[in-house]
């Protein structure tokens, strides 16, 4: 089974949006086709950006719907301790916790839209793809 970190911005939009391809993923996740790395930064990182007021108020999301997803990432995913700086050359180095949980983790993909993430293609062997690359993949493997 594919061991994968989500960036931030992979969960928060399969969250929020009910179609497409990050709620798709999300999906395959609770159907256990994969399992997901996380760790405390990107937890706290998605609860802040969902329980945010105007992501909240839009998207009609209330604080009991976030806590439960949390605790069901909580429960269901490999957690690790993001540790360490794995890069100083990042273009932001606020991704430095999703590269370093896929170290840690020893995942097998990072799958994220953030393009600062993506111009990097691969990391210590890791590949960084798209969601919707990702999602080839899921189906390639059914």
């Amino acid at each position: 089974m594919h061991r994968i970190v989500l960036d931030t911005n992979v969960i928060v939009s399969g969250t929020i949006l009910t179609t497409g391809v990050p709620a798709e993923i999300l999906e395959a996740w609770r159907e256990r086709r994969f399992d997901l790395i996380m760790g405390p930064i990107i937890l706290t990182e998605v609860d802040r950006v969902l329980c945010l007021p105007k992501i909240a108020r839009r998207y009609s999301l209330d604080l009991q719907s976030v806590q439960s997803l949390l605790e069901l990432l909580v429960a269901r995913a490999i957690i690790v301790t993001e540790k360490g700086l794995v890069s100083s050359g990042l273009r932001d180095s606020k991704d430095n916790p999703i590269l370093a949980c896929a170290v840690e983790g020893s995942a097998d993909y990072i799958v994220t839209g953030d393009r600062d993430l993506l111009v990097l293609e691969r990391f210590q062997g890791i590949p960084i793809v798209s969601p919707a690359a990702f999602a080839a993949v899921l189906d390639a493997d059914r």
